[in-house]
């Protein structure tokens, strides 16, 4: 079961990696946020252990909900995707994505990944504010991308050097690189 979350009684988004024991939880959170798409239990083990992987969950401390959404990223070297944002209904809208998203960032910049990459549909408004708004810019177009052929959106975000490259070499410019917005009240537990 999903997070029954009030929206007065919410508090802060605690963060943490994603395990398998959260298996059932990411899966009715996909059945609930991606009804024509959900990825299927198998799939979701599949990404969540694939070298690589970040999947990020939260969770409402003080309430009796586990899990209230989670932010799944793939990186491949100094790159990164953003493969899934899902956020449980009842927590929609109350910054809990732009947090997971921003908290999953964060990681990935401290571990060395430049850019992240990311495809949306074009009429997604929700998901295009929330994306622009963490430095996220159009990169290209997937015509007929996604069911009942809507074009989807590629946008990417650059971070630039990374703390951990000392050489500066790849540098794309002499100014100082975006930074991922503060994870927005996102605590995280060691680990």
């Amino acid at each position: 079961m999903t997070a029954e979350v009030a929206p007065g009684a919410l508090g802060e988004l605690a963060g943490r990696p994603a395990t398998a024991d959260d298996l059932d939880e990411l899966a009715a959170l996909e059945a609930e946020s991606f009804p024509d798409g959900a990825w299927t239990r198998r799939q979701l083990a599949d990404g969540l252990t694939a070298p690589g992987a970040l999947w990020w969950v939260g969770v409402v401390p003080g309430t009796s909900a586990r899990l209230c959404g989670y932010a799944a990223f793939q990186r491949a070297a100094d790159e990164a995707e953003l493969l899934r944002v899902a956020v449980a209904p009842p927590a929609r809208r109350l910054g809990f994505g732009t947090a997971l998203v921003a908290a999953g960032l964060e990681r990935l910049r401290a571990a060395g990944v430049r850019s992240c990459f990311l495809e949306v549909a074009e009429n997604n408004r929700p998901a295009l504010a929330l994306y622009r708004r963490l430095g996220f810019e159009p990169a290209g177009r997937r015509p007929a991308y996604y069911p009942r052929g809507r074009d989807a959106l590629l946008l990417r975000a650059d971070f630039g050097a990374s703390a951990g490259d000392r050489s500066g070499a790849g540098d794309r410019s002499s100014a100082a690189p975006p930074q991922p917005p503060s994870s927005g009240g996102v605590t995280s537990k060691p680990g």
